[in-house]
């Protein structure tokens, strides 16, 4: 048995983010249906795959919202 207090490797969970005292958790990144994430491309790339992958506008879109959130995609809210 360890000599190291009890929960130390508890709390050091892979792929759990921790906030500061007083902040909240990072949200998830979204990510389309096939895995492809706006947030980690640029808007031209972005445009490329929408343009190969119409089926996925949607989900594109969505995952863009909330993340980037970039007008140049999603449009500015005087657009809705």
């Amino acid at each position: 048995m360890s000599d190291a207090p009890a929960g130390l490797f508890n709390s050091f969970a892979v792929g759990v983010d921790y906030a500061a005292p007083g902040e909240e958790p990072a949200a998830p990144k979204a990510k389309a249906s096939a895995g492809f994430d706006p947030g980690e491309h640029t808007v031209a790339e972005v445009e490329e795959y929408l343009a190969k992958h119409p089926g996925e506008v949607d989900a594109v879109l969505a995952a863009e919202k909330a993340g980037k959130a970039r007008a140049t995609l999603v449009g500015s809210s005087e657009d809705a």
